[in-house]
């Protein structure tokens, strides 16, 4: 009889940690939180043009690349209404609605000076995106470093994974709009 709790579960990180199958409830200091997936989707044919889908399937946002405009990319929220946009420049920009100012790209997500990181700053906050076991994952940088969220790349798809938290202080706009950054494939410093 095959026992799925007994073939390849365990937590990399923390092996050796006490197990938790059989001692529920159990937390410890490497408990994830729980995360709300935002995937892009469609793509036509890269991330430059799709579709983000979120909870319950349904759509959040589309971006659309060189159409109507050559050289800008376009965020419109699931009303049609334009939230961000891009202008791809030998110095690409970025402005987001209400959140983030119109900057240069490489401002908006400024690299470390080691290069192992980038920051974010939205609302007056600061964020951090660390590469790290086969996601970029999203911090606070409060002195406590908190987990926002994470981006996962698949074979033929990309998605931001986001906490509750994370979508109440509004990061959902700006995330989605780095997600794109991290996973277009262009310079954006």
């Amino acid at each position: 009889m095959f026992n799925p709790y007994t073939q390849g579960w365990q937590n990399p990180v923390a092996s050796d940690r006490p197990s938790i199958f059989g001692a529920l409830p159990y937390t410890s200091e490497y408990t994830l939180p729980t995360f709300f997936p935002f995937s892009f989707t469609s793509f036509n044919p890269i991330i430059l043009n799709c579709t983000v889908i979120g909870p319950q399937s349904r759509p959040y946002f589309k971006i659309v690349t060189d159409a109507p405009t050559p050289g800008v990319s376009v965020f419109q929220n699931s009303n049609g209404q334009n939230i961000a946009l891009v202008q791809w420049h030998r110095h690409p920009e970025v402005e987001i609605r209400g959140k983030i100012a119109r900057q240069r790209t490489s401002e908006m997500l400024s690299l470390s000076s080691d290069q192992s990181s980038r920051t974010m700053t939205v609302d007056g906050t600061t964020f951090t995106f660390i590469p790290r076991d086969n996601f970029i994952w999203l911090y606070s940088t409060a002195s406590q470093p908190e987990i926002l969220g994470r981006i996962e790349r698949g074979q033929d798809s990309v998605t931001l994974e986001l906490t509750g938290e994370a979508i109440h202080i509004g990061l959902l706009q700006a995330a989605t709009v780095a997600t794109f950054f991290l996973q277009c494939g262009r310079n954006i410093d």
